[in-house]
């Protein structure tokens, strides 16, 4: 997105809050439980609140045993997580010239898709939120209000618990009831990754993701976006056939100024020799003119953590897991677009949200860990110290985007 739309949409968003400040403050909107800030909004109610009575006082023994399960799954991941943030910002600091961007910021228009975006993140709160006020009630605690939320242009939901029952009840509870909303999040998203995985066929072979825009490049009106690769030669040696796609990045790293590749491409198998020009960035490298290619993951793929998390983190920085180029599916794909993002922000979001600071869900529950050991008093000290050190991870972690 260029500066002039982003200049554009931050204006306006000045505007739009600017506005809806100053109707909150003539119509005085506090009477009808809404409040509204510099760039936020609250809106409280009661309803929905006797749904959550219901629905965790029918499963008591049910979610006890969720919540548990979530606090022992929370403090594993929180410990992941904390050492993962860790050593990415040691990456960042010892070798910035090449390190990705760390942590990324989620805004629906702008870094992510407007409408899957919005409806993804709307899951990812209103999950985690009730999950949150099922285990409140189901241990007894009592839930004040619930309700909706806005900061800029990111949705949101909350309930609300009382927060002075919150912070005496036992350590336990808390625990459970801190941990059962980020464990919600990635079963949310797990549920979405299973549908897509049924939805969606990988096709095989490699396909162009992007191709040249410029009349210049040699394989400007050559090779388009979802034509498939079959195989390239080089100077009329043997051809190399492509499986994936990483294979055409193999070959072009091997391309010279002036060497000569025929590529056997799209459903006729035709050939076609395109010349090799010098790379704008290497002189001594040869160029097409910025081919990107995809191919498909194979499902197997996913059912290794690693590799999900790492596909995840692409994912949230742009590239397709499931492109249309590369597969076949049994549902609309706008459809699958927005159950990859479910899928993407609710792990993601769920993992973030068990990083070890405040206000963080992890922070509670580092916090509480803490408190079970020593004393209210020196797990506060603890908790404050161990998210100034995340904050400070997260913001090397942004450092290469500024580069």
């Amino acid at each position: 997105m260029s500066i002039v739309y982003l200049a554009w949409g931050l204006l306006f968003l000045a505007i739009f809050w600017s506005v809806l400040y100053l109707i909150s403050r003539r119509r005085d909107l506090k009477k009808r439980n809404i409040e509204v800030g510099p760039g936020w909004l609250m809106w409280r109610t009661k309803r929905g609140l006797e749904f959550i009575d219901r629905t965790a006082s029918a499963h008591k023994r049910g979610w006890a045993a969720f919540g548990t399960t979530a606090a022992i799954v929370g403090f594993a991941i929180m410990i992941f997580m904390f050492v993962s943030l860790l050593l990415n910002a040691f990456f960042i600091v010892t070798r910035p010239e090449v390190a990705p961007a760390g942590v990324r910021l989620v805004i629906p228009g702008i870094t992510i898709p407007l409408w899957q975006g919005l409806v993804a993140i709307v899951s990812v709160m209103v999950v985690h939120e009730f999950a949150h006020g099922f285990l409140l009630r189901a241990q007894g605690l009592p839930v004040k209000s619930m309700g909706a939320m806005a900061f800029l242009v990111i949705p949101g939901a909350f309930v609300e618990p009382v927060r002075e029952r919150l912070e005496k009840a036992p350590v336990k509870q808390r625990l459970r009831m801190y941990g059962a909303g980020s464990l919600s999040n990635i079963l949310l998203a797990m549920l979405c990754l299973s549908i897509l995985l049924v939805v969606v066929a990988p096709r095989e072979g490699v396909y162009v993701w992007k191709a040249p825009d410029n009349e210049n490049a040699p394989a400007y009106g050559k090779l388009w976006p979802g034509m498939r690769l079959y195989s390239i030669s080089i100077n009329d040696n043997a051809a190399t056939k492509l499986n994936k796609w990483g294979d055409f990045y193999d070959i072009m790293d091997n391309v010279r100024l002036g060497d000569n590749l025929t590529i056997v491409r799209g459903d006729n198998n035709d050939n076609i020799t395109l010349t090799a020009v010098s790379h704008p960035e290497n002189e001594n490298r040869g160029y097409l003119g910025g081919v990107a290619t995809i191919s498909a993951i194979p499902r197997s793929n996913f059912i290794n953590p690693l590799f999900t998390i790492v596909a995840i983190s692409y994912g949230i920085l742009g590239y397709d897991l499931f492109h249309p180029y590369c597969n076949d599916s049994y549902l609309p794909w706008p459809i699958v677009s927005l159950l990859m993002w479910m899928f993407l922000l609710n792990f993601a979001i769920g993992l973030f949200n068990l990083l070890p600071a405040v206000p963080l869900d992890g922070g509670y529950i580092f916090h509480g860990l803490v408190e079970s050991r020593t004393s209210p008093k020196v797990a506060r000290r603890a908790t404050k110290v161990i998210s100034c050190i995340v904050l400070v991870l997260i913001i090397v972690g942004f450092l290469p985007v500024l580069r």
